[in-house]
């Protein structure tokens, strides 16, 4: 019996080693970058995030004209106020032209400009978004205001602003800075 499970254990390791042919060799681990490649960013993001910041320029500097220009005429702009609509080009030059009315000494400082996607296909878009603080001063109390903002800004071939949105605690923010009620 022993001699039958020598010759059993024998065999069982002769016939588990591969002595030729051309089976090619495979790595215990999968060779897998650790970080995957970034895709290729969209060509006219960087052009698109200089118009992004030329935006916020031209806003803070309150050149209403400016604005205009900056946008084609058939923008749609998300209002950042609660249930507020997306607005056509005259609702948001009226929509700017209120804040920059209500409020004085305005600045935007930007934490980033992030690229964007084609909501559609996830793909790169060169669309810009970009997250940063508003500060400023209210025209009528006099109260300063400090908000953190989300902005969104698609542009056409020839580097009009063709949709974007505001988006934070605009609702919030008019009533922090409101004139104090007189009891």
């Amino acid at each position: 019996m022993k001699k039958l499970l020598t010759v059993l254990i024998g065999l069982l390791f002769t016939s588990c080693s591969f002595t030729g042919g051309n089976v090619p060799e495979v790595p215990l681990v999968p060779e897998v970058p650790l970080v995957p490649e970034a895709p290729e960013q969209h060509p006219n993001f960087e052009k698109n995030v200089e118009l992004a910041k030329t935006w916020f320029t031209t806003f803070t500097s309150e050149d209403y004209d400016g604005l205009s220009a900056l946008m084609t005429d058939d923008v749609q702009w998300q209002s950042g106020f609660y249930g507020g609509p997306v607005m056509d080009k005259e609702a948001t030059l009226q929509y700017m032209k209120g804040w920059q009315d209500a409020m004085e000494n305005i600045t935007y400082t930007p934490e980033n400009y992030l690229p964007g996607v084609d909501p559609e296909t996830g793909q790169l878009n060169g669309s810009v978004r970009t997250y940063g603080v508003w500060t400023g001063t209210n025209t009528a109390s006099g109260k300063d205001f400090e908000i953190l903002m989300y902005h969104y800004f698609t542009f056409n071939d020839e580097g009009k602003i063709i949709n974007s949105g505001d988006f934070g605690d605009v609702s919030g923010l008019i009533g922090a800075v409101a004139p104090d009620s007189a009891e």
